[in-house]
């Protein structure tokens, strides 16, 4: 009889443990040195993506296929502009990769090169979670330098 209860309670405290949601998302800075250019990997949940085309009023039922509306890369777009900017530079973007779990974006900067110091601004979903946390890897050649951007802390400055 005492396993009832128990047993119930362990579900109950497993289904907070694995319904609790991870605000983070990951980006890969690669510097080509030889062919002066900056590629740029953005790693997202895609239920994020999903909640950020809710909230402007897009339907995220065709997103990553061939049906999607065309003006949500538009949008995706203008948000990436507005919470990831490199000091000094404009990035291009490339397109994405939706996934059932992760969206990749991929950005590229022509014509980059390294200077003492760099500032990134990475405040992606910080306006949809207040625990978000952006990690930010700068790879340069054998160098690698990370970063934690927080809604306290959205930019962080690199030094090389």
């Amino acid at each position: 009889m005492n396993y009832i209860p128990r047993a119930i309670g362990s579900i109950f405290l497993l289904s907070i443990v694995f319904a609790h949601q991870f605000f983070i998302s990951t980006t890969d800075i690669q510097f080509k040195s030889e062919e002066k250019r900056a590629e740029i990997t953005i790693q997202v949940f895609t239920h994020d993506i999903n909640l950020l085309l809710e909230n402007a009023n897009y339907k995220t039922i065709d997103l990553g296929t061939k049906k999607e509306n065309n003006d949500i890369d538009i949008f995706l777009v203008n948000y990436l502009s507005d919470n990831f900017v490199l000091q000094d530079y404009r990035w291009k973007y490339i397109g994405k990769k939706v996934g059932t779990e992760y969206t990749l974006f991929f950005l590229e900067i022509e014509d980059f090169s390294l200077s003492p110091k760099i500032a990134i601004l990475n405040s992606l979903f910080m306006d949809l979670y207040n625990k978000q946390r952006n990690i930010v890897n700068f790879y340069s050649g054998e160098t690698i330098q990370s970063a934690s951007m927080t809604n306290a802390d959205p930019v962080f400055s690199f030094n090389f």
